[in-house]
């Protein structure tokens, strides 16, 4: 088979899906052309063919290209190679055609459940498939019950089989809404299906009786009777919530004169339980408005550790202390193994622009600063291999070990200097970090330093080759993991919407930058091309020529960079770069460099540069050509991608919305400061500003964000909840809130399982719904030119439920990630072939990430959250579920080869969103970004922080009134807008939700000054 890299060009993929569409045979839709012997046989095929048009319609609505006939066509070419296998009716009727309606019949109802059966990870068990109809069977037999008199028994048991199809689609349907129970929510399903089958659909039956008739109005008056009876059950339900809710408000207020008491006790000389580190102080009560249960069995280990977690510390050096001579003269080595690799990458052809794999690393957004530390780092990694001297260390916990200092042996940044030059003290935080700990200024958080190591990397040589398995033997292959473990699932999760995953990512972007290897003059790395000279940070994804996906397509290897190595000032194993500060300062908004904040700002007013299209304040555009998102057809109609304070803000649709709000944001705070003190020049409006907008930030992350992953339980244990009133002094400057390696290369990426397959936007205005690929969202943020694109985006995201936190990960993200979008007026959109599938799969991105930082295996972060740590498959039992413990047994030759992600969302999390080991390793994380950060906004200190009045309007920040504020045309929003809609989360009046009042910023004019 012809081997091709996964960096092939558009044109290539288009081509290669015309060949692969041309070899295939496809089964037309419905073009019946049976002899029948009568007319009642013809009317039984008629709506048959109805019934079975029902079904791709209702799968094509579904689809943003339910207009194109084609997809109808491969709709149905999917399911009849899907079914074909488990449809193999041998029932004997009376005649041929009988046989011949049955099997067309049986082929209907088959078709329906296997729609059903695909949305599940249990496709291939023809049981499920019996279990699924008959549950539908189940459901409808009740409602329909047809006695219809016909010519002969056989009409009637076509007629009645017809009919519970009909009826399944219909259930089928109503049982995929998040409102089930709610008896418009059906009414309006069913009038949906309704108006999609009238049209095809007019069966005009002649009864030849009275019996006829009063069949009828028993079976109008029974579903009557069954939605009467829903709703007097619901109206019940009501009466008994607000009874319980009136009991319970009258039992606060009973007690309201006594402190409530928490109901996890509170130990002395053990800090809130966990025996925090000092400086951090317990509450002395927990909030009347939140109700603590107790930890759940699975928690309650972390209770017993002393939080923010410790690190392991770094194993000693493997050898012998070299002597000077010996050093100089693996200085050397490093030096000449620099210089050849400089060699090699002046030689190499960069990647294709045009590529998912190119726009991938655009993606991650490497500063031109980052290569010469990465160079540096580079020659200190071979250094150290020379150091060894050929001991065998793979297998030694912690490799070689933390060695002795570099000394200036090479080119070192800053963070390595032994005496950093003293910090001027200021009220507003620098834009890199610096000067945030006063005691490591250089290092603690700060912009382009190395990813804080909390167990000991496990690197296959124990210096820096990407983890192999706990005996040596290489691991699976990440997309072999990906297909196992990962594979697609549609459950939905009601109680969040896709509002917490976009909050997310922009939190991730404001904290971490993982800076990836680059070739000379900062080109993108080519790896999968084997006719180049290979190159040391290529680690590309292997792909089986069997892969169930990308075979079609004669692809065998994704395009994989290894990250930039960062300098630690030792000799030692590899560690990565961080170009972004940990603190929630709003990076993403002004970025972590003066450079960069500097090309954003007017300097008039304080404000933020802007793109004013008539009253429409967009984000600044982006004129380069080459950064993997403008397009030239999307230029020549004067259209670009934005700048903002981070390079991957035009990601995608939804977060490149967040960054124009908070950019927004931002310049309305600026106007109203101005307009209280007129008299403040530029920088203070624009730094007055941006300390606002850092606060409003670490408000919302931590009273809507971290209270939904997390629990209000875990939050309060932690002490990671904020004050309602007064100020918080939790400051520890013995607290490193540097971002963990593995929470940046592993366990906050838990988001992307969140993302469900299609974004849906409802139309208030019409009731219409659309839908988009999340695919089609990537790198295509044009729509925000037209009028509506802002609020449409903004409304789809609060619209839209995510998906549960688990293994699973929609195909939008495993097979088509960067795939480019398609222009509705483009060529290829308006051809009869679509183009072929050429995106990525991030789900093995993310796998390969943690085994090339040399995160170690699964169990051994348990052991570090306290938890049990499992020795064998069987230990997993308790911790997995079923599904997922089968499938990681067959892929995993150990317990011990687990990777990290992989483990950490295979957990049933009991209820909760995260599992223990997701949810212990977040927490960690976030409590440092807390209590190790100077600036936090509920300090008490003069001159950093706000006062008791200004604090208290920053406490009024959500993040729904910060879009509606942001947003003219949204007219309505749920308070919480990273929950669903739900009666405790109405919609209400945007005007209704609470601003805080930026007069308590005035500052009166001094006396004598004008």
């Amino acid at each position: 088979m012809l081997k091709r890299n996964h960096g092939l060009s558009e044109e290539e993929c288009i081509q290669v899906k015309m060949q692969a569409s041309s070899s295939s045979e496809r089964t037309p839709l419905v073009q019946p052309t049976y002899v029948f012997e009568s007319s009642l046989a013809r009317r039984y095929q008629k709506q048959l063919h109805h019934t079975q048009c029902a079904i791709c319609v209702f799968i094509i609505s579904s689809c943003t290209t339910r207009s194109a006939p084609s997809a109808c066509l491969s709709c149905e070419y999917t399911l009849v190679s899907i079914i074909t296998p488990l449809v193999q009716p041998t029932y004997v009727f009376e005649s041929s055609l009988a046989r011949r309606y049955q099997k067309q019949l049986h082929h209907t109802q088959c078709a329906i459940c296997v729609f059903i059966i695909s949305s599940c990870t249990t496709r291939s068990a023809p049981s499920a498939c019996l279990s699924c109809e008959y549950t539908l069977v189940s459901i409808i037999t009740p409602l329909v019950q047809p006695t219809y008199v016909f010519e002969s028994s056989l009409a009637r048991r076509y007629q009645k089989q017809l009919h519970h199809t009909q009826c399944a689609i219909c259930v089928f349907i109503i049982s995929s809404c998040t409102t089930r129970s709610a008896p418009s929510a059906c009414l309006s399903c069913e009038y949906t299906l309704v108006s999609i089958i009238t049209p095809l659909v007019q069966p005009t039956y002649v009864f030849e009786s009275s019996l006829a008739r009063r069949y009828q109005k028993q079976l109008h008056h029974t579903q009557c009777a069954i939605c009467v009876f829903i709703i007097a059950v619901l109206g019940v339900a009501l009466l008994v919530t607000i009874s319980y809710n009136l009991s319970q408000d009258q039992f606060d207020d009973d007690n309201s004169t006594e402190p409530n008491e928490p109901a996890l006790p509170l130990f002395e000389n053990n800090l809130t339980m966990l025996k925090m580190s000092p400086g951090m102080k317990p509450r002395p009560a927990f909030p009347r408005n939140v109700t603590l249960k107790e930890m759940p069995p699975a928690l309650q280990p972390l209770l017993d550790l002393k939080w923010p977690l410790e690190a392991q510390p770094a194993a000693p050096w493997a050898n012998a202390d070299p002597s000077k001579a010996q050093i100089a003269s693996a200085v050397l080595e490093g030096k000449a193994a620099l210089k050849e690799l400089t060699k090699v990458e002046w030689k190499r052809r960069p990647l294709d622009m045009n590529t998912p794999a190119n726009r991938a690393q655009r993606a991650a957004a490497t500063s031109a600063e980052v290569k010469p530390l990465a160079d540096a780092a580079y020659t200190a990694e071979v250094a150290t291999k020379a150091l060894m001297n050929g001991t065998d260390i793979s297998l030694r916990p912690g490799g070689s070990g933390q060695g002795p200092r570099l000394n200036g042996s090479f080119p070192e940044p800053p963070y390595c200097l032994d005496t950093p030059p003293p910090c001027t003290l200021s009220r507003y935080r620098t834009l890199d970090g610096t000067c945030n700990n006063l005691e490591n200024p250089l290092r603690y958080g700060v912009s382009k330093t190395p990813f804080r190591r909390v167990l000991p990397p496990d690197y296959a040589d124990g210096i820096s080759s990407p983890r192999t398995g706990a005996d040596g033997a290489a691991l699976p292959s990440a997309r072999d993991v990906s297909v196992t473990v990962h594979r697609p699932s549609y459950a939905h999760d009601s109680a969040f919407t896709v509002m917490l995953a976009v909050w997310g990512q922009f939190l991730d972007h404001d904290i971490t930058a993982t800076a990836l290897s680059k070739g000379q003059n900062g080109t993108a790395l080519s790896c999968c091309d084997e006719s180049q000279l290979p190159h040391p940070e290529c680690f590309p994804v292997r792909l089986d020529v069997d892969d169930p996906f990308y075979q079609d397509y004669n692809i065998t290897c994704m395009e994989f960079v290894r990250s930039a190595p960062a300098p630690t000032c030792h000799f030692g194993p590899r560690e990565q770069l961080n170009q972004a500060t940990a603190f929630i300062d709003g990076s993403t908004v002004y970025g972590f460099a003066d450079t960069r904040s500097a090309s954003l700002r007017s300097f008039v007013g304080g404000q933020l540069r802007m793109l004013k299209i008539g009253a429409t304040a967009l984000l600044p555009p982006s004129t380069d050509p080459n950064d993997s998102c403008n397009t030239a057809e999307m230029n020549a109609k004067g259209r670009y991608c934005f700048e903002s304070g981070d390079d991957r803000a035009n990601e995608n649709l939804h977060l490149t919305t967040m960054h124009l709000i908070w950019a927004r944001q931002h310049n309305r705070l600026a106007g109203l400061l101005r307009k209280y003190n007129p008299t403040w020049d530029d920088d203070t409006v624009f730094q007055e500003a941006r300390k606002i907008v850092g606060a409003q930030m670490q408000h919302i992350t931590y009273t809507e964000f971290l209270p939904s992953i997390l629990g209000a339980d875990v939050m309060w244990a932690l002490n990671m909840t904020v004050q309602e009133e007064g100020y918080a002094d939790v400051y520890d400057p013995s607290v490193d809130p540097s971002v963990a390696n593995h929470f940046a290369s592993a366990v906050f990426r838990f988001a992307h399982t969140l993302l469900p397959g299609l974004i849906h936007n409802t139309d208030k205005s019409t009731g219409t719904i659309q839908y988009t690929h999340l695919h089609q969202m990537l790198f295509n943020p044009f729509t925000l030119y037209t009028r509506k694109g802002p609020v449409d985006a903004v409304t789809s995201a609060m619209d839209t439920l995510v998906h549960a936190v688990d293994p699973h990960v929609t195909t939008e993200l495993s097979n088509h990630l960067f795939e480019k979008p398609i222009e509705a007026n483009s060529s290829v959109a308006n051809s009869t072939t679509k183009p072929g599938p050429c995106g990525l799969d991030l789900v093995s991105l993310n796998i390969q990430r943690g085994r090339d930082h040399g995160l170690p295996s699964y169990p051994q972060w348990r052991e570090h959250c306290g938890l049990s740590r499992p020795k064998n498959f069987t230990d997993l039992e308790d911790m997995f579920d079923e599904s997922s413990l089968s499938r990681i047994c067959k892929i995993y030759n150990s317990v011990d080869d687990i990777d990290l992600y992989t483990g950490a969302l295979a957990e049933d999390p009991k209820g909760r969103l995260l599992g223990p080991t997701l949810s212990c390793l977040i927490a960690d994380q976030f409590l440092r970004l807390k209590v190790g950060d100077r600036f936090w906004y509920e300090s008490s200190d003069a001159t950093i922080g706000f006062t008791l009045e200004q604090l208290t309007e920053i406490r009024k920040t959500t993040l729904a009134g910060v879009i509606c504020a942001n947003e003219d045309l949204l007219d309505q929003a749920q308070p919480r807008v990273m929950e669903a809609v739900s009666p405790t989360n109405p919609l209400i009046d945007c005007k209704e939700l609470p601003q805080p009042n930026l007069k308590m910023w005035y500052l009166k004019p001094k006396a004598g000054k004008v």
